[in-house]
């Protein structure tokens, strides 16, 4: 083999080298991006659990006042006596 040859395949040896480094390092960033992500997405359903808790219980709370306005307003207008 004539040292040019030897020098192509040396060069084409190292750069295989640091491409499959480069996909190596590209794919532990993946992973760990992944793994991150998998964490936000699980606090973001706890925290969408928490709002849906305090939206029912807002109801709840929105339910029951309409309910006195309506006492009042019938005590008001006379439809009912006020107890």
């Amino acid at each position: 083999m004539s040292p040019e040859v030897i020098a192509i395949l040396a060069v084409g040896a190292a750069l295989a080298g640091i491409s499959l480094n480069g996909q190596r390092s590209a794919r532990a960033d993946i992973n760990a991006l992944r793994a991150e992500l998998r964490k936000e997405i699980s606090e973001l359903r706890d925290q969408i659990s928490e709002l849906r808790d305090q939206i029912a219980s807002l109801r709840e709370r929105m339910a029951k006042l309409e309910g006195l306005l309506e006492g009042l307003r019938e005590a008001i207008t006379g439809r009912r006596d006020a107890a």
